[in-house]
């Protein structure tokens, strides 16, 4: 039995690949639409659709430090792409696009810290979806496969102690504590 080895992060079009035969493992099953197109300012890398017709945009990070940047990119790029979906559904209606269902952002990166989270949650929490990649090999020459973890809604985790909800500030303090202390 041979045991998983962690491999750094492969160019894009490695990860694109990678991601093709991922997605329907990891309860996504999309349709691919088109690759690596030409986008606002960055390639898209998928453009995809799932089973109702809803556009699914899958943006890649070229690394950890990229994942708050991608938040920022999948926004404009969404922007960007939404008003030619009804060209896409003129030219192609056998693709059965459906333009008003809007289009989903599915962001992957090595990891996401907090602030791209938040950032994420923001901005839309109901249609971006973010990912975490990681790639691994079995032995020592064999090929890197992605292993991906969707990171869920991308609410943060609120601890529950003795039936009740723990404060998610650091310090312990509470929306209450805050509440006085503001300077009108």
């Amino acid at each position: 039995m041979s045991t998983l080895r962690s491999v750094p992060w492969p160019p894009r079009p490695e990860v694109r690949l990678a991601l093709r035969d991922a997605l329907p493992r990891a309860g996504r099953p999309l349709r691919i639409l088109a690759e690596d197109i030409t986008g606002l300012e960055r390639p898209l890398d998928l453009v995809a659709a799932d089973g109702a017709g809803r556009v699914v945009l899958v943006l890649v990070a070229g690394s950890a430090s990229e994942s708050l940047e991608l938040v920022a990119a999948g926004l404009a790029e969404r922007a960007w792409l939404a008003p030619r979906l009804g060209d896409w559904r003129k030219l192609a209606p056998e693709l059965d696009l459906r333009p008003g269902l809007g289009i989903e952002l599915l962001l992957v990166a090595p990891e996401f810290p907090p602030a791209a989270q938040a950032a994420a949650r923001a901005a839309d929490p109901r249609s971006i979806a973010l990912a975490c990649a990681r790639f691994a090999a079995r032995g020592p020459s064999g090929r890197p496969e992605i292993l991906l973890e969707s990171l869920g809604d991308t609410e943060p985790p609120v601890a529950e102690t003795h039936g009740r909800l723990r404060s998610a500030f650091r310090t312990g303090l509470r929306e209450s504590d805050l509440a006085g202390s503001v300077a009108s």
